[in-house]
C-alpha cells in the first residue's frame, strides 16, 4: 500500500505569480487562497519522515506538487529512502485533463489522485500538516477485508426543520458558501438520499484508486467542474468524502474510531492549552496521529515549541 501526499511551498515567487492573474478578477481575495492555506513550515518533512517511522506497511510515498520540490528531499543522502518517495508533478497528475491547469484547489487535485501512474490500488492519503505519531497498523484502515473509516454519521442540514425554514423564510441557502460540511453533505447526496452523511476528521484517509477513477467516470460532467475551479468552489464534489459514501453504501468499509487523531489549529490556543494538548496526544496511546494546522500563523514560541515536539516524536531515535 503506497501513501500520497499533497504539498505546496506558497512563499515560492514563481507559485505566488502563477496565481495571482487568477485572483485579479475577484474584489476580495477568497477565503481558500488565503496566504495560511499555501504556507510551509515544513511540516512536508514530519509527515514523510512519520509514515516511514511509524508505518513501514507503506511502500512508495507520492509528494503532490506544482512545479516545486520540498528542500528536505533533496537533502536526502539514502538511496533506498530516496528511491521510496516520488515527486508528482500537476502536469502529471492531471495528465489527460491539462486543459484544468494550473489549480490552486485541493478538492481539484483530490478529483485526480487516481491518475498517478504506479500507485497501489488501496492508499493513504494524507495533507502534509498530518503525520503518525507511534506505530500504526494496517488495521487502522484496513481490516476484516473491509475499509476502515473514521468520522460520525450526522443529519443532513436539509433534513433539519430550521435550516428549511431559514431558507424559506430568508429565500437563500448555504449553498454558495464554501464549507467543510456543505462538501460532505454535496459528495453523500451523489451515493443517495438518505438523511445522514459521514462528518470526516482531518486525519489520513484510506482511498482505493479504481473507485475514484470509477466515481471519476461516472460523475465526470461534476468532476469536470470540480478540477476547472483554481480555487474552492460550493459547487464541487470532495472525491475523499465521495469515496467513503460510496463504500459504506456498498458494505465495503465499517466504522472505528479508535484509531485517534489529535486536532491542533496551531493559532488558536493558548500556550497552556496547546502543552496540555500536545501531552495528552503523546501520552494517550489511543491517539496515532496528529493535524496541526496554521503553523504559519502560530507565535514564535508556539510555533518553536510544536516543532521542536514534532522532531522528538518523529525524528529523534526511539
Amino acid at each position: 500500500m503506497d501513501a500520497v501526499i499533497t504539498w505546496v511551498d506558497g512563499s515560492d515567487p514563481a507559485h505566488q505569480a502563477r496565481m495571482a492573474p487568477f485572483l485579479a478578477g475577484f474584489e476580495k481575495k477568497p477565503i481558500s487562497a488565503s496566504s495560511t492555506r499555501f504556507a510551509d513550515c515544513g511540516e512536508i518533512k514530519f509527515c514523510v519522515m512519520s509514515i516511514i517511522r511509524f508505518a513501514p506497511w507503506i511502500d512508495n510515498i507520492y509528494i503532490i506538487t506544482d512545479s516545486q520540490q520540498p528542500p528536505f528531499y533533496a537533502r536526502i543522502k539514502d538511496p533506498t529512502l530516496r528511491k521510496r518517495i516520488r515527486i508528482v508533478d500537476h502536469k502529471e497528475l492531471f495528465s489527460g485533463y491539462e486543459y484544468s491547469l494550473p489549480v490552486f484547489n485541493s478538492l481539484a487535485i483530490e478529483a485526480m489522485l487516481w491518475n498517478i501512474s504506479d500507485l497501489s490500488d488501496d492508499f493513504i492519503y494524507l495533507n502534509d500538516d498530518m503525520m503518525f505519531v507511534r506505530p500504526t497498523p494496517i488495521e487502522a484502515f484496513r481490516a476484516d477485508h473491509r475499509y476502515v473509516l473514521k468520522g460520525q454519521m450526522k443529519m443532513r442540514k436539509v433534513e433539519r426543520w430550521w435550516y428549511r425554514l431559514k431558507s424559506k423564510f430568508l429565500g437563500r441557502s448555504d449553498s454558495s458558501r464554501v464549507s467543510y460540511r456543505q462538501l460532505q453533505e454535496n459528495s453523500a447526496a451523489v451515493i443517495d438520499n438518505a438523511c445522514d452523511y459521514l462528518d470526516l476528521p482531518h486525519c489520513p484517509h484510506i482511498l482505493n484508486r479504481h473507485i475514484l477513477k470509477s466515481l471519476f467516470q461516472t460523475n465526470f460532467k461534476i468532476f469536470e467542474k470540480t478540477i476547472s475551479y483554481k480555487f474552492r468552489h460550493p459547487q464541487q464534489l470532495w472525491a475523499v468524502s465521495l469515496f467513503a459514501h460510496c463504500v459504506l453504501a456498498q458494505g465495503m468499509a465499517k466504522m472505528d474510531n479508535h484509531f485517534k487523531t489529535s486536532n491542533i489549529k496551531a493559532n488558536a490556543v493558548s500556550q497552556k492549552k496547546l502543552f496540555r494538548l500536545l501531552n495528552h496526544t503523546e501520552r494517550e496511546h489511543d491517539y496515532y496521529f496528529i493535524c496541526v494546522q496554521s503553523l504559519d500563523l502560530a507565535k514564535p514560541e508556539e510555533q518553536r515549541y510544536i516543532l521542536q515536539w514534532l522532531t522528538r516524536i518523529i525524528l529523534d531515535a526511539a
